[in-house]
């Protein structure tokens, strides 16, 4: 049972990894590349605020994945990697707010959170590999 579970771990923290490399080092810097600034915000917006919930949810079944695997330091890093991805999409994804006496959001904000998201790559490497040693 132990052993299914650390398998699991490496295959939920693998999907995270995964989706935080194509967002932060393909996905956001195309749009931005491809669209003009308004739809390229708009797109990678929309794709912060389904995404990165997905994110944190799947990094949070890999904590309890590696908690049941006996691996509590692991669960502990992926539960951190969890509330970094919730935090991502809910402090850093880009929001309604009005701009402050007519000024305009710049475009700057949505690539520095889609940067940030890439942090969260070394924690759940940190993760996978405390999972994989068992502590």
């Amino acid at each position: 049972m132990t052993d299914l579970a650390q398998l699991l771990t490496f295959v939920l923290a693998g999907m995270a990894l995964g989706w935080i490399a194509l967002f932060s080092f393909v996905f956001s810097p195309v749009s931005y590349a491809t669209f003009d600034g308004w739809r390229a915000e708009r797109i990678v917006k929309s794709v912060m605020q389904r995404g990165h919930g997905l994110l944190g949810v799947i990094s949070f079944f890999s904590a309890i994945t590696a908690l049941i695997a006996g691996a509590v330091a692991g669960a502990v890093v992926a539960l951190i990697a969890c509330v970094f991805a919730f935090l991502c999409r809910f402090a850093l994804a880009p929001r309604e707010d009005k701009p402050l006496k007519g000024r305009r959001v710049l475009k700057s904000a949505r690539i520095v959170a889609s940067g940030l998201t890439a942090f969260i790559m070394p924690v759940l490497i940190a993760a996978i590999v405390l999972t994989a040693m068992g502590i």
